[in-house]
């Protein structure tokens, strides 16, 4: 029965309504009701009526059964339509009815001319079989098993993917294209996402293609499941914010992590973007990243998870789309906390020797003495993440008796020759001597070594405790309390994270003082053609300077002696004056007394020898030991060296003196001597 002009006016009313009271449902596309019977019209109208507006979501979690075709009309049609639409190149429309978004219950014109698409499409799974040469536009069978075969592999568009399967094969070469191998990328192994990394690569597939024809990667099937035993339960967003897909290092593919939980099996197939192409012959590499959440659990951290890469779907030069099984093995990979995975190591080690090491160091008995370097120490930051230094401390020790607060008035870090804390030294710091430097904000770039001093200002000597030869040394360790150092993250650093340590020498103060420098040391040998009549020589040269007045040094000198295997230290009294320690690897050096004399460059007076004040009069001593097996025979075969143990020295002429030097001294040593017979 044909349409007749009245009832095509009422037609119009009632679409006037549906407009109206549906303004979400665009109007029916001409070409879809003019050959329409009066029965499918009104079909069509109660469709409307009843239609509520709708989303597509983009997948296809169904199973076509029922052929259709022009004037079908039910929920099997909207699900036709929402399947078509998953792909740009057989959509319904691109806008109003039957578009994305607005699919309808009735198979039109559009929709016949979206499956003859379709049909085109797969024509050599579709039509070939058939013996067509031309699509139908109908949904028969052979339509229907290859719509259930593409849903099965998770839809041309399923996913959560940036790219919207959208893109053009155009550009492929050849004919009829396939994989011809694929392999896991091995250095993507047991890789470490670390909490609020982004883009951690976790695993690479290789994929070359056939000599037959270029192309073009789809779609890829990921499966992320745990490892069974420390994470059985917990979905994949528990852990990571994002799953990202790289292909030859360009982003083709995002999608939530949530998309990945135990209601899919951990597993989801990602439309990737156009334009994952690989020529023929050649391969192409598909990375998975994984982006870390802020807040991992500490009980999390150290959980494995697997990735697999279960298939990829591609288009061949042809058009023809084809899904591919991977049979690689899963890729194992790790959540961590960011310093972990970030190989990142805050580590200390000792600076300049010539900080470091003892030195007897001038101060004055009428004012402070300022900015004297007492610690040196290097900060290396390994791995790949910057740190933040709010709060460091620094332990001083004094010699017995001595209280900090008079020693020093004020405590400076220096880090490459700039002040970044300061603070002034109180009472409250005598217990310990810890002193706490905070609200540095002190950042070290990944990678970077920086050069940090310990300065103090020295109040003047006499004040409370603080008397000539005071000793005062400092140690940095970044694992004590007082050290708060974050990774970029904000995350404090675990002990761990946190190595080495360094410490200076005990520094002695004095108004008026010296400084000891070895020069050149010694052994000469001297064999004799009979029994029990060798000796060695060992000599010692050093030089010595005054300051703050002229330096009197005795001329006496005191031998100790010991094996090989006794202590090289050895306390002095105030009367002696060139201490030495000789060494040996023979247990009767006792019975040997060495000879030991001191000559010097320096005028020699009745008891000492006298050096000027100032560092343009050093003055050069000489210490000579002479170790010998006369007529004994207890060192045959004996190793024999020479420590210097002190340096006596007083403001005049006088063989007892005041102080004795002992700042590093014990460094001035010679090599073993050797002793036949």
């Amino acid at each position: 029965m044909t349409i007749t002009q009245n009832f095509v006016a009422k037609l119009a009313v009632a679409f006037v309504a549906v407009a109206m009271a549906f303004t979400l449902v665009a109007p029916v596309a001409q070409a879809q009701y003019d050959d329409m019977s009066t029965e499918d019209l009104v079909a069509l109208i109660q469709q409307l009526l009843g239609q509520q507006s709708s989303s597509s979501v983009g997948s296809c979690d169904y199973t076509f059964t029922v052929p259709m075709g022009m004037g079908s009309t039910g929920a099997d049609v909207k699900n036709l339509q929402q399947f078509l639409n998953m792909d740009a190149e057989t959509r319904v429309s691109a806008s109003g009815v039957g578009s994305a978004g607005q699919e309808s219950m009735y198979y039109g014109a559009l929709t016949a001319a979206a499956v003859s698409k379709f049909q085109t499409k797969y024509r050599a799974e579709i039509l070939t079989p058939l013996g067509l040469v031309n699509a139908t536009g109908y949904f028969g069978n052979s339509s229907i098993t290859k719509s259930n075969a593409i849903c099965a592999d998770g839809g041309e568009g399923s996913g959560s993917g940036s790219g919207s399967g959208s893109g053009s094969s155009a550009g492929l070469e050849g004919g009829a294209g396939s994989i011809s191998d694929t392999d896991l990328v091995s250095k993507l192994s047991n890789e470490e996402v670390g909490e609020g990394e982004e883009d951690v690569e976790v695993a690479g597939l290789e994929i070359e293609a056939d000599d037959g024809s270029d192309i073009e990667l789809r779609a890829v099937k990921l499966n992320f499941s745990d490892d069974g035993t420390t994470n059985n339960d917990d979905d994949l967003d528990e852990y990571a914010d994002e799953v990202s897909v790289w292909f030859d290092g360009e982003e083709v593919a995002r999608m939530d992590a949530d998309e990945f939980d135990d209601d899919n099996n951990y597993s989801k197939t990602i439309t990737l973007d156009a334009g994952a192409i690989i020529r023929a012959g050649d391969t192409g590499e598909l990375v998975v990243a994984v982006s870390g959440i802020n807040n991992l659990d500490s009980s999390s951290v150290g959980d494995t998870w697997n990735v697999d890469f279960e298939s990829v779907r591609f288009k061949d030069a042809l058009g023809g789309t084809i899904s591919e099984t991977v049979t690689e093995n899963p890729v194992v990979f790790s959540f961590e906390s960011f310093a972990t995975a970030s190989a990142l190591e805050f580590k200390v080690s000792s600076g300049d020797d010539d900080i470091n090491d003892a030195r007897s160091i001038e101060v004055s008995s009428t004012s402070k003495t300022d900015n004297v370097d007492i610690l040196s120490f290097e900060v290396e930051v390994e791995g790949d993440s910057d740190v933040t230094v709010d709060d460091m401390s620094v332990t001083f020790a004094t010699s017995t008796g001595d209280l900090l607060s008079d020693l020093i008035s004020t405590a400076e870090i220096v880090v490459d020759g700039e002040v970044i804390g300061s603070e002034n030294i109180t009472t409250s710091y005598n217990d310990d001597g810890v002193v706490v430097f905070d609200s540095l904000n002190w950042d070290i770039d990944a990678g970077d070594t920086v050069d940090v001093i310990v300065r103090v200002d020295m109040r003047k000597l006499n004040t409370g405790t603080f008397g000539s030869g005071a000793t005062l040394s400092a140690t940095v360790n970044p694992d004590d309390t007082g050290w708060d150092i974050e990774d970029e993250e904000g995350e404090n650093l675990s002990a761990s994270d946190k190595t080495g340590s360094a410490s200076s020498d005990a520094h002695a103060f004095y108004a008026d003082g010296i400084n000891v420098v070895m020069k050149s040391v010694s052994d000469v040998d001297s064999p004799v053609d009979s029994t029990n009549n060798d000796y060695t020589t060992l000599t010692i040269k050093f030089d010595v300077t005054a300051y703050g007045e002229d330096a009197y040094i005795p001329s006496v000198t005191t031998a100790t002696l010991g094996t090989a295997s006794a202590s090289s230290t050895y306390s002095a009294a105030l009367a002696d004056g060139v201490i030495v320690h000789v060494q040996s690897s023979d247990s009767d050096i006792a019975s040997s007394t060495p000879s030991v004399t001191l000559t010097s460059t320096a005028d020699e007076e009745s008891n000492s020898f006298k050096v000027k004040e100032g560092s343009g009069n050093t003055e050069t001593f000489t210490l000579k030991v002479v170790v010998s097996n006369f007529g004994t025979g207890d060192l045959d075969n004996a190793n024999v060296r020479a420590i210097l143990q002190g340096v006596n020295f007083a403001d005049t002429n006088s063989a007892t003196g005041d102080f004795i030097f002992t700042s590093n001294v014990t460094d001035i040593k010679t090599d073993y001597g050797y002793i036949a017979d």
